[in-house]
C-alpha cells in the first residue's frame, strides 16, 4: 500500500468509485458484527473493517495498482506487546479486478470473519521488534 494518493481530484474519483458499490454491504456487515468501517486509510483508496482487543482484527480492501485498476483483499490480526507488534496476515484476493471481490463480497466477509476469529494471540508472530 502506498503512503497516500498524489494526483488530481478526477483521478481520486476514478480510483475510489469502485469502492462505493461495496459500501452498503460493508456497512451492514460491520453493524451486524460490531465492527468499525474506515475509509481511505492513509489517504489511499480502501475500506477497512476493524474490531477486537487486545488482538485487533482487520479485513481490508485496498487499491493494489492504479493501472491496471486492481485490488487486494486481505486479513490481519495483530497485538502490540512490549517486544513489538505480533501479527498474522493472509490475502484472500491479490491484484484482482474489483468485480472479483464484489461478486463474492458477502461470502468473503463471512469467511474472513470466521478465519480471523479463529486466530488467537498464540497464532501471532513477532513482526517488528520494539524500539
Amino acid at each position: 500500500m502506498a503512503n497516500g494518493f498524489v494526483g488530481s481530484k478526477e483521478s481520486w474519483d476514478r480510483l475510489t468509485a469502485p469502492l462505493l458499490g461495496l459500501d452498503s454491504t460493508l456497512e451492514a456487515f460491520a453493524n451486524q458484527h460490531g465492527m468499525s468501517l474506515k475509509c481511505n486509510h492513509h489517504n489511499w483508496p480502501s475500506r477497512s473493517l476493524e474490531w477486537g482487543a487486545p488482538v485487533e482484527r482487520l479485513i481490508q480492501i485496498y487499491l493494489a495498482d492504479e493501472e491496471p485498476l486492481t485490488w487486494n483483499f486481505w486479513l490481519c490480526a495483530h497485538e502490540d506487546r512490549p517486544a513489538g507488534r505480533y501479527w498474522k496476515r493472509q490475502f484472500l484476493r491479490e491484484s484482482t479486478p474489483i468485480e472479483d471481490i464484489a461478486d463474492s463480497l458477502t461470502s468473503l466477509l463471512v469467511q474472513s470473519h470466521q478465519l480471523l476469529e479463529s486466530w488467537s494471540a498464540d497464532d501471532l508472530v513477532l513482526g517488528v521488534p520494539g524500539k
